[in-house]
């Protein structure tokens, strides 16, 4: 079984590969929040239906995440390899695998505050397992479905919760408890999916109206854990081109005279000079994975 340390290079991978910086303050208390949230779920969690069905809330928190087409394709073949391959366990081997991850996780003990404020931990950074509408009493029944594989088992029989790509999950545990929504369970068709992803390219473009995101939604989704610095290239190239382009024909629509070739020489300059920090930057973001991981240090 994977270490704590080893997922704890992996959380910071994943932190380094995005624009956010943080130290090594912040990087501890991210990873203990994280490591607590997942305690707290394998310890709530009433049988190994739900262990699965949390694996799935967090594969859907992914696919909410991003739009394009692609990336959805790979979120729906990571949720058909977690069935795959836990559907073809027994729950008695699954529910080991969880008694091991809390064991493994024994030694920590930090207070969340979202977990303090919904009353579900104690001063003392122990766990309230209240009830969160899904109780697969497990443990009455581990003798009948111990042997049995995941798959070969109705979900009717563990209270329900559907593997299917927009099914119920019918369990709280997984789901971001941070959302104003948090406590609400449903199905979604795919249809209203793809409108919901709708109404978040509609407000990307208007945080960008507003000057707070940058313009760029043809990879709405990016995750690089190594150097690529040539596509990043060739990508901004796109880019240039289309907005110049554009530019081209709304000088042609609106027939406005040509701009003044020396004026727009001197705009050029002071824009290398204000950007050319920006740049610079961009260049460092792109070092490889260790550089990375030195540099927070």
């Amino acid at each position: 079984m994977i270490g704590v340390s080893h997922l704890r290079t992996t959380l910071e991978s994943v932190v380094l590969s995005s624009i956010m910086k943080l130290d090594r303050s912040s990087m501890d208390k991210l990873f203990d929040l994280m490591i607590m949230m997942v305690k707290y779920q394998l310890k709530a969690a009433t049988g190994p239906r739900e262990v699965i069905l949390i694996i799935l809330n967090h594969v859907d928190a992914i696919r909410d995440m991003v739009s394009d087409s692609n990336a959805q394709k790979c979120v729906t073949l990571v949720q058909e390899m977690v069935v795959d391959f836990y559907g073809c366990l027994t729950f008695e081997e699954v529910w080991s695998a969880r008694e091991s991850c809390l064991k493994e996780l024994e030694s920590y003990h930090v207070r969340v505050s979202i977990l303090l404020r919904r009353g579900l931990q104690n001063e003392d950074a122990s766990f309230n397992l209240i009830p969160h509408g899904y109780n697969e009493r497990y443990v009455e029944h581990r003798n009948t479905l111990g042997v049995m594989k995941m798959k070969d088992v109705s979900p009717e029989t563990c209270c329900g919760g559907s593997f299917d790509t927009f099914g119920d999950r019918k369990t709280l545990l997984g789901k971001n408890i941070y959302l104003p929504t948090y406590g609400v369970t449903g199905q979604r068709d795919s249809q209203q999916f793809l409108k919901d992803c709708g109404a978040k390219a509609e407000l990307g473009m208007l945080a960008v109206q507003l000057g707070t995101e940058e313009t760029n939604y043809e990879r709405p989704f990016t995750l690089n854990l190594l150097s690529n610095v040539d596509e990043e290239n060739v990508n901004t190239n796109k880019e240039v081109d289309a907005e110049g382009n554009n530019a081209k024909r709304s000088n042609a629509a609106s027939g406005k005279p040509k701009l003044n070739e020396d004026y727009k020489a001197k705009l050029d300059n002071v824009y290398a000079d204000f950007f050319e920090d920006e740049h610079e930057t961009s260049l460092k973001r792109s070092m490889d994975l260790l550089d990375l991981l030195d540099e927070i240090e």
